[in-house]
């Protein structure tokens, strides 16, 4: 009988150890999946659509796999792309905002699943200058960070594009459809990138934005803050992935992004 008690014993340890170690993996497991997901994800360059790389690449719903907050735009510059909350939308140039489907393309995006580390609230009239200023003191400047900014605006002043045919030209000499709206409540989109990752995205801030009734957005221009919730998510990782390099070849990858 002493034998049968032994055995259960050691059955029964045996058994909490197994426990023990699939608690242990299913939690390095999730580690692993967070760590995954807990970057920013580039679709081609932001420097080649710069040069007028305005191919479509990926579709909004390959996008949609890799993040659910970005910006970026539709092929042929016919959208301001807007990633917020999981939903698409794109601005053309007249303004308006539209839902885009799944199976429109892009040539250009960046994403990231979207959760924040850090929050802050501003209660002062600030204009673009003045945001990106303060929020270079509170942002590591060697970061790489998305950021979703809630609340009213005293002012934005936006723009998008009319679609391009080719041969394109690069986007400083595409004429802009601009906009400006007073008392608005709107949600930008950004992302901060190092100067020194400018061939990635747009240096230092990048912000797209859309209303809270979803009637007009686009890149943003200018603006006066009247008072935001700004939430910041860093990231630990970047993932890159570029076009059919016959798209990039004949293009000056080299020349800096004039904003």
């Amino acid at each position: 009988m002493r034998v049968v008690y032994i055995l259960a014993f050691m059955l029964a340890a045996l058994a909490a150890c197994n426990s023990n170690n699939k608690a242990e993996n299913q939690t390095n497991t999730a580690s692993s999946q967070e760590e995954q997901h807990d970057k920013i994800f580039y679709a081609s360059l932001n420097r080649a659509i710069h040069q007028g790389q305005y191919d479509g690449t990926m579709s909004v719903e390959e996008l949609k796999k890799h993040g659910n907050l970005g910006v970026g735009s539709a092929a042929r510059l016919a959208y301001e792309l807007v990633l917020l909350d999981g939903t698409a939308y794109g601005i053309p140039a007249d303004g308006k905002v539209y839902e885009l489907a799944d199976t429109v393309q892009i040539p250009f995006a960046a994403v990231k699943l979207f959760n924040p580390d850090q929050t802050i609230t501003i209660v002062k009239p600030l204009t673009l200058e003045a945001l990106e200023a303060y929020l270079d003191s509170v942002i590591t400047k060697n970061a790489f960070a998305a950021l979703k900014v809630t609340g009213r605006f005293a002012s934005l002043k936006y723009r998008s594009f009319e679609p391009q045919q080719r041969p394109y030209q690069p986007t400083d000499d595409v004429p802009e459809e601009t906009f400006e709206r007073s008392g608005i409540e709107a949600t930008l989109v950004g992302l901060f990138t190092p100067e020194s990752a400018e061939v990635l995205n747009s240096p230092v801030y990048h912000f797209h934005f859309v209303d809270e009734a979803r009637t007009t957005g686009g890149h943003v221009n200018d603006l006066v803050v009247e008072q935001v919730e700004v939430q910041i998510d860093y990231a630990n990782g970047l993932e890159v992935q570029l076009p059919d390099p016959a798209l990039l070849q004949h293009l000056e990858l080299n020349k800096p992004i004039s904003e």
